[in-house]
């Protein structure tokens, strides 16, 4: 995989498609609830717990490429890898997509992501360790982050008063 660049996205109003309803599509749609993007999962079924998600639409269907015509951010989280490839073969070059079965085809990777309050930590490994980056994440969030909020804001305040 080629280096790649750390970004945060604003997906206020933003479409973004999940293809899968199974528990890697329920992980994907939990981290984006919230942020005001406007998530579609195409796949014939789905867990209960995503039917339940208010931020969620759900259609019911095998996927087909015009499925993802109008989408921002697209997801390729079915159990089954030649779909995902077929995803990813179906999207447009101003498309981001990320194959969570193979990362090789992905223009872009999910960080593993942790957020409280106005900190946000994002770890990757490039795709070489994922075992590594869950347990950095874990240990991550064991720690303490009052000292953190704190600067946080005392930081917020300074540059403000300029």
């Amino acid at each position: 995989m080629e280096k790649m660049y750390p970004v945060m996205m604003n997906l206020d109003r933003k479409r973004v498609a999940i293809i899968g309803g199974g528990e890697t599509a329920l992980r994907k749609a939990k981290e984006l609830a919230g942020t005001g993007a406007k998530i579609t999962v195409i796949s014939p079924g789905i867990r209960e717990e995503l039917f339940k998600m208010h931020d969620v639409v759900w259609k019911q269907k095998k996927f087909e490429a015009q499925d993802i015509k109008n989408a921002h951010l697209i997801f390729a989280a079915t159990d089954n890898q030649a779909v995902n490839a077929y995803v990813c073969r179906c999207a447009a070059d101003n498309q981001w997509v990320h194959d969570t079965s193979q990362n090789e085809l992905s223009n872009f990777i999910a960080l593993a992501g942790l957020s409280q309050e106005k900190l946000t930590v994002a770890l990757s490994t490039s795709d070489a360790g994922l075992v590594l980056t869950k347990e950095l994440k874990e240990e991550l969030e064991k720690q303490d982050r009052s000292k953190s909020e704190n600067a946080i804001e005392w930081d917020a305040k300074r540059r403000n008063k300029k």
